[in-house]
């Protein structure tokens, strides 16, 4: 992958995870309803299908030119995942036990009761947590319902990729059949990342046309907000199928309709990004170093921030409605992610080392000869 793609994509990976932490900050019970516009827009939302679309696309790359085998996909998948999500959900818990401990009047509200902290744990850490019409938040967490999304995706991708004929099919129905409707409806979102990769490494487009391409779905978006089509949509879904029905049956997904547009949207600025950065973009690496350091923080800024929000949001004096205490929020959820982040991400590969460990045994063990 060209150097300055591949910093683009950091950079945007952090930028997205950056906005969708802003976008909780400006929740009501928060910041008052002073930044409501932004809540409004629903940009924390729409930003999370360009992770979606972003992670298909590293995993074919990844597949493509680490040729991992099945069990190092894996391993791979499932020790970056869990090297950020443990620390979250016990982060969570204990943030989420001293702001119950110090306001505990606070934390009585519809997104932390509905379920024992054995179930809010377990689910979480199977990813089982949006499968159907489950929907259980881990805590206070209420971004972790995306990673139960990314899991199954990886899971899809590693029946359809590694296995051939009856085995592929079988394989992926068994995915499909744990899924659900929420996860079917953006899997084809995630699909887009895998095809962008690939048309990817075939196109040979103009510099004009990759102009293009990189830049008109910016504005398309920017349209699509001022004119107020998501809502458009979004309230004929909640109007044909019923709101009860879309919260049950859908709940994050219920945007799908316009999650196709951002989806080809956030494919065409890709396509025009490989064009663009063969011959742009140079200051990228100037900022290599700041870039690498930032987006290595990607995950666990998305996973820690909610439940360092709801903390600081409980616990913090002065005026619900003060930029500085709204600032005081957003440099201490980034503070707190610099720290614990940076301990996760030194030891992911001791969480890899730990699934390689587990792997080895469970295969020596089967390869032992059974005696009778």
């Amino acid at each position: 992958m060209n150097v300055r793609v591949s910093l683009y994509l950091d950079l945007l990976r952090f930028g997205a995870a950056f906005i969708v932490m802003l976008s909780h900050v400006a929740i009501e019970r928060a910041t008052g309803g002073v930044w409501q516009w932004v809540r409004d827009l629903r940009i924390g939302s729409d930003t999370v299908i360009v992770f979606f679309v972003l992670s298909g696309y590293v995993i074919a790359y990844v597949a493509d030119q680490k040729k991992e085998d099945r069990t190092s996909y894996l391993i791979n998948r499932l020790s970056r995942l869990y090297s950020v999500v443990i620390p979250a959900l016990l982060l969570t818990m204990v943030v989420d036990g001293l702001g119950i401990l110090l306001n505990p009047e606070y934390y009585r509200t519809f997104w932390y009761i509905p379920y024992s902290n054995i179930e809010r744990f377990f689910a979480s850490f199977f990813y089982i947590n949006q499968i159907w019409t489950i929907n259980i938040r881990p805590f206070s967490n209420g971004p972790f319902w995306s990673l139960s999304y990314e899991f199954w995706y990886y899971m899809m991708f590693f029946a359809v990729f590694y296995f051939q004929g009856g085995k592929r099919i079988l394989l992926t129905a068994l995915v499909l059949a744990i899924m659900g409707l929420k996860l079917w409806l953006l899997a084809p979102v995630w699909w887009m990342g895998v095809w962008t990769y690939r048309k990817s490494q075939t196109i040979n487009h103009s510099s004009s046309t990759g102009w293009f391409l990189f830049l008109s779905p910016i504005v398309i978006y920017a349209l699509i907000k001022y004119f107020g089509i998501s809502d458009v949509l979004l309230d004929w879904t909640n109007s044909t199928l019923g709101s009860d029905t879309v919260y049950k049956w859908l709940r994050f997904s219920d945007e799908f309709i316009i999650s196709y547009v951002y989806m080809i949207l956030v494919s065409m600025h890709f396509l025009g990004l490989v064009t663009v950065a063969k011959n742009s973009l140079f200051w990228l690496e100037r900022w290599q170093k700041a870039i690498r350091y930032w987006a290595g923080l990607t995950f666990s800024l998305y996973l820690f921030h909610h439940p360092l929000l709801n903390l600081f949001v409980a616990v913090f004096p002065g005026d619900v409605h003060s930029p500085l205490r709204h600032l005081a929020m957003v440099v201490g959820i980034v503070a707190v992610t610099v720290v614990v982040g940076s301990v996760t991400e030194k030891h992911k590969y001791k969480v890899r080392s730990l699934f390689q460990w587990i792997w080895q045994k469970i295969s020596a063990r089967s390869s032992q000869p059974q005696t009778s």
